[in-house]
């Protein structure tokens, strides 16, 4: 069985006989199961023009000393596990949880839609080109407990290069958090724009994760963190 790790590493480029460029939509790209909504319907849209045969699977989705972690789990249902969509179609996938429980603390997961299409060329057609094969990677939370109106994270600071500034961010509540940027505050109270950050990510409930960005020349002494819970300053510290 493939790691999961190495499936989201893989690329899978195959090279086939010219074709035009199309595109495959998928929706939601988030997936949120709770006790109001029980059954997710996730599209995918193949527009192609050849049929995809779409395998699907799912992984336990944790985070232990600031990494991520995965294992396989068969806590989701997916339906239908395998299908072909064909080209110019759509497909729809219901995904639930198996058992539905009470889940104070948010539950986590990765949905796995793995593009499983055999090899394909046109016997009509003679000159090479570039075909592609996308594997889905999409996250899926499970969750029953009631909004906390007191979210909060914890911000401090981690060992950096001198060129650099690192910043580990703690979410000690009971769903997961999404940081949207880091950025520093100028004098005239704005952030600076010349920051090389795209600082982005998501911090699991009761985890923590770091992250690193070049620090700018002309820095102040306060950051900007942009997140989910809110937006906030924090006193930087190097």
């Amino acid at each position: 069985m493939k790691t999961f790790t190495s499936k989201i590493l893989t690329f899978l480029v195959f090279i086939f006989l010219s074709s035009p460029l199309f595109a495959v939509t998928i929706s939601p790209t988030v997936i949120d199961i709770n006790s109001t909504q029980k059954i997710v319907t996730l599209t995918f849209i193949n527009d192609t023009g050849r049929e995809i045969n779409v395998q699907s699977s799912a992984l336990l989705w944790k985070q232990v000393n600031g990494k991520d972690t995965y294992s396989p789990t068969n806590d989701l249902i997916v339906v239908p596990a395998i299908v072909t969509i064909p080209g110019g179609k759509s497909q729809n996938f219901r995904v639930t949880k198996r058992v539905l429980d009470g889940a104070e603390v948010e539950q986590s997961y990765r949905l796995y839609l793995e593009d499983i299409t055999p090899a394909f060329v046109d016997p009509k057609k003679t000159d090479p080109g570039i075909f592609f094969k996308f594997n889905q990677n999409l996250p899926v939370y499970y969750y029953t407990g009631k909004a906390n109106s007191k979210n909060s994270l914890k911000v401090s600071f981690c060992s950096a290069d001198s060129k650099q500034t690192c910043v580990r961010v703690d979410n000690s509540e009971k769903v997961r958090a999404v940081l949207n940027n880091i950025s520093f505050k100028s004098p005239d109270g704005k952030p600076l724009d010349n920051v090389d950050a795209n600082v982005n990510g998501t911090i699991l409930s009761n985890s923590w994760k770091e992250f690193r960005f070049n620090t700018p020349a002309n820095k102040s002494d306060t950051l900007i963190i942009k997140s989910s819970f809110g937006d906030f300053e924090v006193p930087y510290k190097k």
